[in-house]
């Protein structure tokens, strides 16, 4: 495993959250933040989780299959030096729920496709790109491994061993 120096760290002596994992965070988790923009929107007229999901039942899935990825997003953000470190175990394995949510979340997608007799439709293809990306970032970032193998508890560590070099 490749290790990454000082420059990687924050102020708490973790490593820092890359931005590809974060943009993943919002690419599978779109569901909640339309839900949400929905919910903040005072304008009646104006349905966002119609404009995007043409059925509920759509919507419905697209959340259950986002649900997922609600428990690598909770750990994340718990993910600070006064944290418990009961979470670190977990925390090393929250890859593997994102990269399930990613997938099931592409099928859904082809299966959409599918059903509209894979006529083009730009949303389906904005999505696809973005949930593929997802899962090729989940399946081939070096630096994403380290970021989950770390935990803020090791902050006197790193201190002390930056300070010996």
């Amino acid at each position: 495993m490749n290790r990454y120096g000082p420059e990687y760290w924050d102020k708490h002596g973790a490593y820092r959250t890359p931005i590809g994992f974060t943009l993943s965070l919002l690419v599978l988790l779109r569901a909640y933040l339309i839900w949400a923009f929905a919910a903040i929107s005072r304008r009646p007229e104006l349905d966002l989780v119609a404009l995007v999901y043409q059925q509920k039942r759509d919507f419905f899935i697209a959340l259950g299959i986002g649900a997922i990825a609600l428990v690598p997003a909770v750990l994340y953000s718990l993910r600070r030096p006064s944290s418990s470190l009961k979470l670190k175990p977990l925390w090393r394995f929250m890859r593997w729920p994102l990269l399930v949510c990613a997938i099931l979340d592409f099928t859904w997608i082809m299966l959409q496709a599918a059903q509209q007799y894979y006529q083009f439709s730009l949303h389906l293809a904005l999505q696809g790109v973005m949930v593929a990306w997802v899962i090729l970032y989940l399946l081939r970032s070096r630096y994403l491994k380290v970021f989950f193998a770390d935990w803020p508890d090791e902050l006197e560590s790193k201190k002390d061993g930056a300070d010996k070099r």
